[in-house]
């Protein structure tokens, strides 16, 4: 190759090189815009019978009949504690088909009442008698449940809702137990009563606030 056709050959690359750098230049990039989703996932649990009718204390360890309370510094039994198959209990709550885990919430409406003499049992967790209000114990099995007199496994307030089985799977159960240690000791020998609720949410969502 002689020396004109070398010339030739470097103009024509150097021409090559400037039009890519050109069309490398040649072009826009916008700033970020918003993409957005909301998802509530839909989700069911199942009760069973016996808890629905009703958490009825009972007197010390008896169970399926319910007798008054006669000892006030005792953690005494819900009556279906230990009325199942190998004494297992009969409170618990079910996932449905749901796609997401659930944690399940307990709400008292109130501490136990008795208004005809204005009267009343606090279900909320107080130190005395190594620890005394209301208890729940929760597990996977019917059997499983045990009683802990800590407040981590009491109601720290009425009429909100307290976590009692977190990050539950998709048709999976959660068995509990119910034990009552009332005060103050000095409550009259009457009939009290209130309510309370189930709440399940996602499992990654506070439980919100509920009304009776």
């Amino acid at each position: 190759m002689d020396f004109e056709e070398k010339v030739g050959v470097l103009l024509i690359t150097s021409f090559l090189a400037l039009s890519l750098i050109s069309l490398s230049k040649a072009q826009y990039e916008s700033p970020p815009y918003p993409i957005n989703a909301s998802i509530s996932q839909p989700i069911s649990i199942s009760i069973s019978d016996q808890l629905k009718k009703g958490i009825w204390f009972t007197n010390g360890t008896q169970k399926i009949t319910q007798y008054p309370i006669t000892n006030v510094t005792i953690e005494n039994n819900a009556t279906h504690n230990y009325a199942g198959p190998s004494e297992g209990t009969l409170y618990n709550i079910s996932a449905g088909d749901n796609t997401i885990n659930v944690s399940i919430y307990m709400m008292l409406c109130d501490n136990l009442m008795n208004s005809t003499f204005n009267a009343w049992i606090n279900l909320t967790y107080d130190e005395g008698d190594g620890g005394q209000g209301m208890f729940f114990g929760n597990g996977t099995t019917a059997t499983a449940p045990t009683l802990t007199t800590t407040a981590a496994w009491s109601f720290s307030a009425i009429d909100t809702y307290t976590l009692i089985a977190p990050n539950v799977d998709r048709l999976t159960t959660r068995h509990f137990r119910f034990w009552l240690d009332p005060w103050p000791n000095n409550a009259p020998s009457v009939i009290y009563n209130t309510t309370f609720k189930i709440r399940a949410v996602d499992y990654t969502q506070p439980p919100g606030t509920g009304s009776c």
